[in-house]
């Protein structure tokens, strides 16, 4: 149903707007209440509309008991924050207010791809570990009557999160501020005593870690394309929020990180992608960490198209892994370590100049067919059976079952070649310890050559799966 803003609405809009008429982005109080100024496409001047709101439920994944007082935002394609910060009420639900264009005077939004990210206290952060956020299109957006908001709800945006080991539970939070320009946006990472936690500024440059261990020696630092700013020390004590940890801005404009990809036989001729991981957030199991928005190459948005050279420019100082064939496109880091080029990257920034330039070379990747083949976390029911496309020139395989952060639960490492179904294709059933239902696993093949050296992978974001 299309929004149209009837007259005794205009009349209202009159008032609201002062003399000229006119809303204006940067003052709320130009429009009506429970209207917002944004801008029409093709048009000078911005008008009053209806919000667009993402709407769901935070719940948990295990028992499916809602979670109150859990703060969600919404990124962009880029991983930048588009919002605020939505807290969800006693039954779990929130409502998530999102600026967006509107394609005419009617205030039809403009359609647009999110992402979302959600922490509770108790609960591990959303995405974490081997869970990953799916894009929402906001295109979809849908209202019930005139002047009711333009909403997005779905089964996406139903958040469901993991409860955290006992040890872990009743921890408490650090918040802060971010000292970001308009359009900019903030990784910020708590680290120390051997932990990170890790969360995106919203819009405001508000931002908060859930669940960390009480104790001294923590340094808060932001990570934002194109400049660098000053860590900050931070205490945590027990059953205290720490809160107004500021960060702010210190010279350097960042670095220019470069190196090269090669994409050896079998790899997906499209090209690939190269990410930088901020080093403390890495998860050497899962091969995985938190990226600060924009430390990508080609740059975010951009399907993965590298073949050759890559720079990725803007780099704040730090430590970081940089890793090559990170998404989903067929393709994976030649996992061979008597291959030059094959081995993890770790390097450090310092006053704009990195350590190294990192050179990659990149296979093709195993082709998973069930459970979690898609991006989605696939429901299975009973003992799961592990699928796949036959590797050329594999020998033998290695199969590995972990948990949401990373922890293996079972393997196998002595898959024959010729294990195959019906189908022609790779298969193992699980035979570890009893999956807990509700959570989520992830499964990853590796393919073993002649000597016994791996010389391909299943894909790191691939293979999620849950047990009913």
């Amino acid at each position: 149903m299309v929004k149209r803003i009837g007259p005794a609405l205009l009349s209202l809009l009159v008032v609201a707007c002062g003399d000229d008429k006119e809303c204006k982005l940067d003052d709320p109080e130009s429009c009506a209440e429970n209207l917002v100024c944004e801008k029409v496409s093709g048009q000078e001047k911005p008008l009053c509309f209806a919000p667009l709101q993402v709407e769901g439920k935070v719940f948990d994944l295990s028992s499916g008991a809602a979670i109150p007082n859990a703060e969600v935002t919404a990124l962009d394609a880029n991983g930048a924050p588009v919002s605020g910060v939505a807290v969800s009420g006693a039954d779990g639900h929130y409502s998530l207010r999102i600026p967006t264009e509107r394609s005419d005077d009617k205030g039809t939004p403009v359609g647009a791809r999110l992402t979302l990210r959600a922490g509770a206290q108790n609960y591990e952060p959303f995405p974490s570990g081997i869970r990953v956020a799916l894009p929402l299109d906001t295109s979809g957006a849908a209202s019930t009557e005139e002047e009711k908001p333009w909403v997005v709800s779905s089964a996406q945006t139903d958040v469901g999160l993991i409860s955290l080991p006992s040890t872990d539970q009743g921890l408490p939070a650090v918040s802060g501020t971010v000292e970001v320009s308009s359009g900019q946006s903030a990784l910020v990472v708590v680290e120390g005593n051997g932990r990170a936690y890790s969360a995106v500024a919203d819009t405001s440059g508000h931002w908060k870690v859930f669940n960390v261990q009480p104790g001294g020696g923590y340094k808060a630092q932001a990570y934002v394309k194109g400049a660098n700013f000053t860590p900050a020390d931070v205490s945590v004590q027990p059953s205290v929020t720490t809160t107004g940890v500021a960060l702010r801005k210190a010279a350097g404009a960042g670095a220019t990180l470069s190196g090269t990809v090669q994409l050896v036989a079998g790899a997906n001729g499209a090209g690939t992608s190269v990410v930088m991981v901020v080093e403390s957030t890495f998860n050497a199991a899962l091969i995985r960490g938190e990226v600060p928005p924009g430390l990508r190459a080609p740059e975010p948005g951009t399907a993965p198209n590298i073949s050759g050279a890559y720079s990725i420019s803007g780099v704040p100082d730090g430590k970081y892994v940089v890793l090559a064939a990170f998404e989903n496109d067929g393709n994976v880091r030649d996992p061979d370590p008597n291959i030059s080029g094959t081995q993890i990257a770790h390097i450090t920034v310092t006053n704009g100049t990195p350590s190294a330039s990192p050179s990659f070379k990149v296979t093709g990747a195993i082709q998973m067919v069930a459970p979690g083949a898609g991006e989605t976390t696939e429901l299975v029911t009973g003992t799961p059976n592990f699928s796949w496309k036959p590797y050329s020139s594999a020998k033998a395989y290695e199969l590995r079952v972990f948990d949401s952060q990373g922890t293996k639960v079972w393997e196998n490492l002595a898959v024959p070649s010729d294990a195959q179904n019906g189908a022609g294709n790779v298969e193992v059933a699980y035979g570890g310890t009893a999956l807990r239902p509700g959570l989520v696993y992830q499964w990853r093949a590796t393919a073993k050559g002649n000597a016994g050296n791996p010389i391909s992978n299943t894909e790191e974001l691939r293979g999620l799966f849950s047990v009913q």
